[in-house]
């Protein structure tokens, strides 16, 4: 029996958006180094010089690629019962009960990329969002881990908040609502975020993250 077979079938598989200013530098890497590699070969002849430069932009190139692939292959899919965030590429599986996540946490931002604080910050590794992206689904869950327990856990402020960037942010909103009244919460309680639409988050990196309930440990709502 897999993990997730608790959870019922899966709905759907929502991937994340990658945004055009995220993705041309990395896609952009390729030619520019095949230029500089031409380049080098004619400036430095056909000595050991052009096979430590062959040997850089080779590792480059595979560098810039792992980093593209885990960011890109992150998912959120959508169960009957529950639902899983994790990555396709070495990433965890989070799976998670809809009876675990606290109702009224759930918000769909503009501005996501606000909380990473710069072009060049990173994207942690329980962030599923990619660099750029505007839209994005928050909520917050039990704390993190690869297992599904038999018993339901509490949500866990910090440490069991859920980001994930996509263009569809408001619809996957809506399908997680109507699961969780579903799975018993009040109606009052599951779409009690509805009304709030999409909120824009604004100033710096930690004035963002204060703006998402759940992200910080002493603020849920």
């Amino acid at each position: 029996m897999s993990e997730t077979s608790a959870l019922g079938s899966r709905i759907r598989r929502c991937r994340p958006s990658v945004h055009l200013s995220h993705a041309l530098p990395y896609l952009g890497c390729i030619p520019a180094v095949l230029v500089l590699m031409s380049l080098g070969s004619v400036l430095l002849g056909d000595g050991g010089e052009v096979g430590t430069l062959l040997l850089v932009a080779v590792a480059y190139l595979v560098f810039t690629g792992f980093v593209c692939a885990v960011q890109w292959s992150a998912y959120l899919d959508l169960h009957e019962k529950g639902l899983v965030v994790g990555r396709s590429v070495l990433g965890r599986r989070r799976p998670m009960r809809y009876t675990e996540l606290d109702p009224t946490t759930l918000r769909v931002f503009s501005g996501i990329d606000t909380v990473r604080g710069g072009l060049h910050a990173p994207i942690w590794a329980n962030w599923h969002i990619t660099g750029g992206a505007d839209l994005a689904v928050t909520f917050l869950g039990p704390r993190r881990g690869r297992r599904l327990p038999p018993v339901p856990r509490p949500p866990a402020p910090g440490n069991g908040i859920v980001l994930f960037g996509a263009r569809d942010a408001a619809q996957i909103a809506a399908e997680i609502r109507t699961s969780l009244e579903r799975e018993g919460c009040p109606p009052h309680l599951a779409r009690w975020s509805e009304q709030l639409g999409i909120e824009a988050l604004t100033g710096t990196s930690a004035d963002a993250q204060e703006q998402i309930p759940g992200m910080r440990a002493h603020r849920t709502s």
